[in-house]
């Protein structure tokens, strides 16, 4: 025993973790306390949930509270249970060390919590495990011991849930909804995104509300990881569409500090919003960069291959893979005129050789080249050539035949 309690005191020297060690509930030894009320004394409830835990598990483990403090513990062969902690991992929040002191009957005062790591704890309760049984751990076993427990409780936390979202007809957001939305990202479809028209859904607050689940009972909380989500989805999607890895890296790492000092929902809402926005402008910047006239020469290219076919400029953007907005937009800028007005056109240049190098009916052009009828056919024709069809067909009738 007394080797027991060196090992325990040397760990506790080079850890300042807290260790107790107890048989039949009764204190032997412990390391570390003294610096604060010992919390195993203020609240047995620790100490009676920690054993019963014990009572059932053959190897060390890990039990957390509140997500940022975790509690080691073990038996020994000879009947000694040996709890170690609490630790704290990581900063504190505001008002912790008070909450902790209320959970458990603690003079807020008095309160002294190691801040280490669980790879620490782990390490500590390998060695003690090894002193004690002489089978070799590693931290990573019982981490795994660990994840057993938890996920268990996963597994039963979501029956439950999934029950509660039956009962009270929750919808949520399908797969394609959420894919149209950060498809607006990865096509730079900027324009969209500031009218808020996302997708099949419009997207804003109440759909937030109604359509993407509970993912704390802290509405704030709620809130900020649905925007830490959206943040690093919406980084990805901007990669998907060109932007370069490094500065979408980057510029998540900016937004998620932002959201960091972000303290109400409508500072988080309107974050999220603006990360939609600045990513697809840099995916547009990328677009324009890569290319800034190959989206129109495939235009041109899909139009002429299409004449006798009907098309919209929404089939043109989809096949070369971009939105109709930005076709629209680039595709002006170049050629001074519209996509379907440049599709008309070669309509009716296709047209004209028809009329003048073939014997089809002009009724039979106009269906062949997509018209709605023959009059709208001979409507366009005269509004562009200065003639109507038949005129045209009989001018370059004579001309040909003069010219021979």
């Amino acid at each position: 025993m007394d080797k027991l309690f060196y090992i325990l005191e040397r760990i506790h020297r080079m850890t300042s973790i807290q260790i107790r060690c107890m048989k039949h509930h009764e204190k032997l030894i412990s390391f570390g306390y003294e610096s604060m009320q010992d919390p195993f004394d203020c609240d047995t409830g620790i100490l009676s949930a920690l054993t019963q835990r014990l009572d059932v598990c053959k190897k060390p483990m890990l039990e957390y509270e509140d997500g940022i403090v975790v509690y080691g513990a073990l038996n020994d062969a000879s009947g000694c249970q040996i709890i170690l902690g609490p630790v704290l991992l990581g900063e504190a929040k505001p008002f912790f060390h008070s909450e902790y002191a209320r959970r458990h009957n603690m003079d807020v005062n008095d309160i002294f919590i190691k801040r280490s790591s669980l790879n620490a704890i782990a390490s500590a309760l390998a060695l003690i495990h090894f002193e004690c049984s002489g089978e070799r751990l590693t931290e990573t076993d019982i981490a795994v011991e660990l994840n057993k427990t938890i996920d268990d409780t996963v597994e039963a936390s979501l029956q439950a849930y999934m029950m509660d979202n039956s009962e009270g007809d929750v919808k949520r957001l399908s797969y394609a909804d959420e894919h149209s939305v950060f498809q607006r990202v990865r096509e730079g479809d900027v324009e969209s995104i500031r009218a808020g028209r996302l997708g099949r859904i419009p997207f804003d607050v109440s759909t937030i509300e109604r359509q993407v689940g509970k993912t704390a009972t802290n509405m704030l909380k709620h809130y900020e990881y649905i925007t830490c989500s959206a943040i690093t989805l919406t980084s990805r999607a901007a990669m998907d569409g060109g932007m370069d890895a490094m500065s979408a890296y980057a510029l998540s790492d900016i937004y998620h500090q932002r959201l960091e000092k972000a303290k109400t929902i409508a500072e988080m809402l309107a974050l999220s919003h603006e990360v939609s926005i600045d990513f697809a402008t840099h995916v547009r910047e990328a677009i324009d960069k890569r290319s800034q006239s190959s989206y129109v020469e495939k235009s041109k290219s899909y139009i002429a291959g299409h004449l006798n076919k009907p098309f919209t400029m929404e089939d043109i953007a989809q096949a070369i893979g971009i939105s109709k907005s930005y076709l629209s937009r680039r595709f002006t800028k170049e050629e001074g005129m519209g996509v379907m007005d440049y599709a008309r056109n070669k309509r009716i240049e296709a047209a004209a050789n028809l009329l003048r190098y073939s014997d089809e009916s002009i009724s039979s052009i106009a269906e062949y080249l997509c018209f709605t009828s023959q009059s709208h056919f001979g409507s366009v024709f005269k509004s562009i050539i200065g003639v109507t069809p038949q005129q045209y067909r009989e001018n370059k009738k004579l001309i040909d035949v003069v010219s021979a």
